[in-house]
C-alpha cells in the first residue's frame, strides 16, 4: 500500500480560562509549507500523518455508505408512519 505524508498545522493559544490549547489551523502536503508555518512563531508547529495514496477512493466509499444509511433511515421512518 502506497502512503504519503500529510502535515497538520497547529497553533497554541490561551483560552478565556487561561488554559493553553492547541488548535488545528490547516493541512498541507508540502513539508516546506509546514516548516514555514512552524518558523512563523514559537506557538506554531505541525504534526505528520501518513495517509493511503488511495484516500479519494476511501472518501468516495465512505460518502456512499453514509448516503445508503441515510436512505435506509428514511425508508424505515416511512414504513413506521405507514403502519400507524
Amino acid at each position: 500500500m502506497e502512503m504519503f505524508d500529510t502535515y497538520v498545522l497547529t497553533s497554541l493559544s490561551v483560552n478565556s480560562m487561561g488554559d493553553v490549547i492547541s488548535r488545528n489551523v490547516g493541512v498541507t502536503f508540502s513539508l516546506h509549507e509546514a516548516e514555514i508555518h512552524k518558523g512563523d512563531g514559537v506557538e506554531n508547529d505541525y504534526e505528520t500523518f501518513q495517509i493511503d495514496a488511495n484516500w479519494q477512493d476511501d472518501a468516495a466509499t465512505t460518502a456512499l455508505v453514509i448516503a445508503m444509511r441515510e436512505f435506509t433511515s428514511m425508508v424505515r421512518e416511512m414504513q413506521e408512519e405507514a403502519l400507524r
